[in-house]
């Protein structure tokens, strides 16, 4: 088969070519003029199949190349896109200049310039603003374009100038199922009818008046129309036609290549048929490509893009990393770069990171390696998204680079999620053994004998005509141009699809992907229409998931399937406890085993306050995932955390004696963790952060005012019982707390503890930054939200025998001055005889699997879940069986 063409800069095709003219006596070169991408690939695999020696199979811009000759190539994408840039940029423009350098603009003008260079310009034109800015605009990019790269009227021009050598260059011409010429492209072919053979061959329904050759008229197929269905929406459209096809290989009397299945314009059925094919297994070809964020080298772009719009985060520069293609810069990072770096972190600069991968130097093989190597990248990703070509040649390889550069010349860079987002590539699949799915128009250009037209809608085929948004019609007077034609070409396309078939469906959607109802098209057979619901049990299944769907007696024996089912079915059952409730059988091994570690506080809350939460957290070790890596603000218990660290900092080195000793000491300790919490844990950004830590500050200083003077002994911060701590402790031993009978040992901080040796007496001060409760009653356990302190006391009981006077307050720091809550003596020796006694049924409930959901948590509870959407409605089936297994516990929920 001979070369496309010189214009492919292969020195081999050259020679090749010189050869063949040299043997033109003994070799018939004959050009076969196609349409579309699956007309082209399809014909080159017939004449391959056929050893067809001699045959060029071109396009139009292909022929006009060809006689053009030297190096001569129709003008790409990739090189329209910087001339359009370029000459956009050069103003001067009366009326698009305000928005000349708008994003969309280059796509805009591409799209204006293909629809002004099919047509025939005529000699005059309408005088307006607009046209002369139009006209301007296009002689510009004609004139940038390098001069191997022509523009179609230019091609067509120069192809004229040369036609003459013809007969030695392309031979004998078939136009094979052209269904419609370009303006722009006729005059060529008239030419060439003067100086070679050309034939025609297409459908009754091509547009051939204007053509002097040789017309040959294909006959048409006795296609019969299988079915008309009317689906629910578009994704279900995608289903039956999967559906449809397997049927048809699966019956063993039709190949895939046979097989068609098209769209006036396929872009809205994109997404379903890529995700469904790949699940039915069936081999489908997209003539038009798949979309390039599909592919992995496109993720690898827009992980990249990602950072340099919206900066640097941990999150991001993991993922990118992830997603990669191997490169020189990639394989210089060692494999345990990011050991030791707390998930939790943000990372939003260079010097948090810079901070963050001194810290972990230790935990990792090479040192500073990571650190040298990860470091330069950092701050080139910190440019933003103005270095976005250098960091992609650094970064990036192959058909990631390539995906890159196209996207970065469609449009500036602050636009680059727009244009990879409409960048498409070939999905690799040979359309010679595939199903193929594409637009009417490829189609038409390569009939296949089984099609199935989907989209029959109003305004989706035919589509509506729409104006070019750069060219309105209104300012074009008599001119036409051809996208203003969609609607007659979309017509003539089913009709030459339907026409060189010989079974044919059709399928629309009765409402729209957003759920707006659709009218039918003009060409849909309402009498022969068929209701396919979404919930149909279809005659042939296209995947597992689907004939299990149509097969319920089978999908019930799936493991899963059965397991879904009892559990719905356990859920609505008013009358029993059952294991999808939380029940297990009696001292189950995993609930044993969490009892028998060391208790924190709050652990020990769960146990308490939500029996079937503890089974999930800390007997099945579930967590809750970290969805934001740099929120807006901290949460509650974050938030108090960071009042704590502050308070303990300031404590840390001994109490201070008065009021400038305090401000000198928080400043100190807030412009610590300023540095040191974006390295270990989610904080705010910047501006916000800093606001964070300054409230947090005026809190600790009313807790540290609120203590000030007071004679309260020794006076202990931060400090931990029952597990390893750093400075001296006022206790002996750190061996955990046991909490009466119950087997239960825990461990715990205490916020502050002040010890007075010389009256036996010690304070405990848990310090809350939120509201205190408006109540006359005492605070004791507030339904569970206050066990710790009771906890704490019963700690500080055991670990110092000899204080005989123990007081356990809430000193709560939003109010001014702080207010504080106590619990002394004989109130404190109550509670912890309750706390003892709850705890001890709180065991008995675990160990005898008699676990159920708790009181409903007054904010959301991440865990909850695992259980139904509908939880009030769950709850109240199952009140009465939960209030009787939770009996024991009650009163602590409903407790002061």
């Amino acid at each position: 088969m001979v070369p496309n063409g010189v214009n492919h800069n292969n020195i081999a095709d050259l020679v090749s070519f010189s050869s063949l003219a040299a043997r033109g006596r003994q070799m018939q070169i004959h050009t076969v003029v196609v349409d579309g991408p699956l007309a082209l690939r399809m014909r080159r695999l017939d004449a391959a199949r056929e050893g067809a020696t001699g045959r060029q199979i071109l396009t139009l811009p292909l022929l006009a190349a060809r006689l053009a000759g030297g190096f001569i190539a129709p003008a790409s994408q990739e090189v329209l896109y910087p001339a359009i840039r370029q000459a956009l940029v050069a103003g001067g423009y009366e009326d698009i200049d305000k928005v000349s350098q708008l994003p969309g603009m280059p796509v805009a003008v591409l799209s204006a310039l293909r629809d002004w260079w099919d047509m025939e310009v005529p000699a005059s034109f309408p005088d307006n603003a607009r046209l002369r800015d139009f006209r301007l605009l296009e002689r510009r990019v004609r004139g940038v374009l390098p001069s191997e790269m022509l523009s179609p009227p230019d091609l067509v021009k120069t192809a004229l100038e040369r036609v003459h050598f013809a007969p030695k260059l392309v031979g004998a011409i078939t136009l094979h199922d052209v269904p419609d010429i370009k303006a722009v492209w006729r005059p060529l072919i008239q030419a060439l009818c003067d100086v070679v053979p050309v034939r025609w061959i297409a459908s009754q329904h091509s547009r051939r008046t204007w053509f002097a050759g040789q017309i040959e008229t294909r006959s048409s197929g006795a296609a019969l129309l299988g079915s008309a269905d009317l689906c629910a929406d578009p994704r279900n459209e995608v289903r039956q036609a999967l559906r449809w096809a397997r049927a048809l290989v699966a019956g063993g009397k039709v190949s895939p290549h046979e097989i068609a299945i098209s769209a006036a314009s396929p872009a809205a059925w994109d997404d379903a048929f890529l995700v469904l094919s790949r699940e039915a297994g069936l081999p489908v070809h997209f003539t038009h490509g798949i979309p390039a964020l599909a592919t992995h080298e496109g993720q690898a772009c827009a992980a990249l893009a990602d950072i340099l719009l919206r900066g640097l985060s941990q999150e991001r520069v993991r993922l990118l990393f992830a997603r990669l293609p191997r490169s020189p810069t990639q394989e210089s990072l060692p494999s345990d770069w990011a050991k030791g770096l707390r998930r939790s972190a943000a990372l939003t600069s260079p010097g948090l990171w810079r901070h963050a991968l001194e810290q972990t130097r230790g935990e990792r093989a090479n040192g500073d390696l990571a650190e040298r190597a990860l470091l330069p990248i950092l701050e080139d990703l910190a440019r933003g998204i103005a270095s976005a070509d250098v960091i992609g040649r650094r970064l990036l390889k192959g058909p990631a680079l390539t995906l890159w550069r196209d996207a970065l010349r469609m449009a500036p860079p602050q636009a680059i999620e727009l244009s990879l987002q409409a960048l498409r590539v070939t999905d690799r699949r040979e359309p010679g053994n595939s199903i193929a799915w594409g637009s009417a128009r490829h189609v038409a250009a390569a009939p296949r004998a089984y099609v199935r037209l989907i989209g029959l809608d109003a305004n989706a085929w035919p589509r509506r005509s729409n104006e070019n948004p750069l060219l309105p019609q209104h300012l074009l007077g008599k001119l036409r141009l051809p996208s203003a034609e969609a609607a007659e070409g979309d017509q003539m396309m089913r009709d030459i699809i339907v026409g060189q078939s010989t079974n044919y469906t059709l399928s629309r959607a009765y409402r729209s992907a957003t759920g707006s109802l659709q009218a039918a098209s003009t060409l849909w057979p309402k009498e022969r229409e068929c209701v396919v619901g979404r919930s149909a049990i279809p005659a042939h299944a296209f995947s597992e998931s689907d004939r299990l769907y149509a097969r319920p007696p089978d999908a019930g024996k799936d493991p899963q399937v059965r397991a879904s089912r009892a559990c719905w079915r356990a859920w609505w059952d008013g009358e029993q406890h059952t294991a999808h409730d939380g029940r297990v059988r009696p001292d189950h091994p995993l609930i044993v085993d969490a009892l028998a570690d060391v208790q924190s506080t709050t652990s020990l809350h769960r146990l308490l306050c939500d029996p079937l939460g503890f089974v999930w957290e800390y007997a099945l070790h579930w967590r809750e995932p970290n969805l934001d890596p740099q929120p807006l603000a901290l949460d509650h218990r974050a938030f108090g955390e960071l009042v704590h660290a502050l308070i303990g900092g300031v404590l840390r080195d001994g109490a201070p004696q008065n009021v400038d000793e305090i401000d000198i000491a928080l400043e100190r300790e807030a412009a610590r963790l300023t540095e040191s919490w974006p390295i270990t844990r989610a904080v705010p950004p910047g501006l916000l952060w800093r606001h964070t830590v300054e409230m947090a500050r005026e809190r600790a200083l009313r807790g540290l005012r609120d203590a000030l003077g007071e004679p309260r002994g020794t006076s202990w911060t931060e400090l931990s019982f029952g597990e390893p701590g750093d400075g001296p402790h006022p206790w002996a031993t750190l061996s955990p707390v046991p909490i009466g009978q119950t087997g239960i040992c825990f461990r715990g901080r205490i916020d502050r503890l002040d010890e007075d040796a010389a009256r036996r007496a010690a304070v405990i001060t848990d310090y809350k930054v939120g509201t205190a409760p408006e109540r006359k009653k005492p605070v004791v356990f507030d339904r569970g939200a206050e066990l710790q302190r009771v906890f704490y006391g019963l700690a500080v009981q055991s670990l110092l025998p000899d204080v005989r006077s123990v007081s356990s307050q809430l000193t709560y720091l939003k109010h001014d001055p702080a207010r504080t809550l106590s619990l002394t003596n004989e109130e404190l020796a109550k509670a912890i005889d309750q706390a003892v006694a709850f705890t001890a049924a709180g065991v008995h409930l675990q160990r005898n699997g008699q676990i159920a959901p708790g009181p409903a948590p007054v904010f959301f509870d991440p865990l909850s879940i695992a259980l139904p959407a509908d939880l009030d409605s769950y709850r109240r089936v199952k009140r009465r069986l939960f209030a009787q297994v939770n009996s024991a516990l009650d009163k602590l929920w409903s407790s002061p």
